[in-house]
């Protein structure tokens, strides 16, 4: 029994030293500094295009009016979002030329991740000008289209008007044919009657 009790008052006494050393290491991590990771300016903006991917039409227009209306408040993270949404497929071009000034301005505004900001306006110039290239084409493919649609009504019209003409000269030979018989008709009769007489 007398062993009992010492094996017991020394895991007493362990249990209290393990419950101090823990108390201690608890007090020595509130004085070490905490490090929190913030995503770099331009991962948060491909991270939000990634999770914006499926939204639909309606959904998009209300998320973008709303970012339009906390831009003017100023917040980076505001901005951020306005950009994300600038840059989704369903922006128009209006939307997709004010999101890339306001990543103009936030660069501008925060020299500190002008690097890395600058790599995505770099990217975002250059889906510009494919868009800008894009309707450019378009359009010149659009006014060739109405040329040809010109083109194929005005040789309709004078197919049309061709026809026309080849039934009215059907009918001219056909009339003729029949005045060229008519005409060999008198002509017999005339001979038959000189032949008679």
């Amino acid at each position: 029994m007398k062993n009992f009790l010492i094996l017991l008052f020394l895991a007493f006494l362990l249990s209290g030293c393990v419950a101090a050393s823990r108390q201690a290491v608890g007090a020595n991590e509130e004085l070490e500094p905490t490090v929190v990771f913030r995503p770099a300016d331009s991962s948060y903006i491909l991270s939000c295009l990634q999770g914006l991917g499926s939204i639909r039409s309606k959904e998009f227009n209300a998320h973008f009016e709303a970012a339009e209306r906390h831009l003017e408040y100023g917040s980076d993270e505001d901005s951020l979002r306005f950009i994300c949404l600038s840059l989704n497929i369903k922006a128009n071009y209006e939307q997709f030329q004010q999101g890339k000034d306001v990543l103009e301005q936030y660069i501008q505004e925060h020299p500190d991740s002008r690097e890395e900001m600058a790599g995505l306006l770099g990217l975002v110039e250059r889906l510009d000008q494919a868009k800008v290239t894009r309707w450019s084409s378009r359009k010149k493919m659009l006014d060739e289209k109405e040329e040809l649609e010109a083109e194929v009504m005005r040789l309709q019209t004078e197919v049309e008007k061709l026809q026309g003409q080849s039934e009215q000269d059907k009918v001219r030979i056909q009339e003729l044919r029949n005045q060229i018989e008519q005409l060999k008709n008198i002509e017999n009769i005339i001979k038959n009657r000189e032949h008679g007489s």
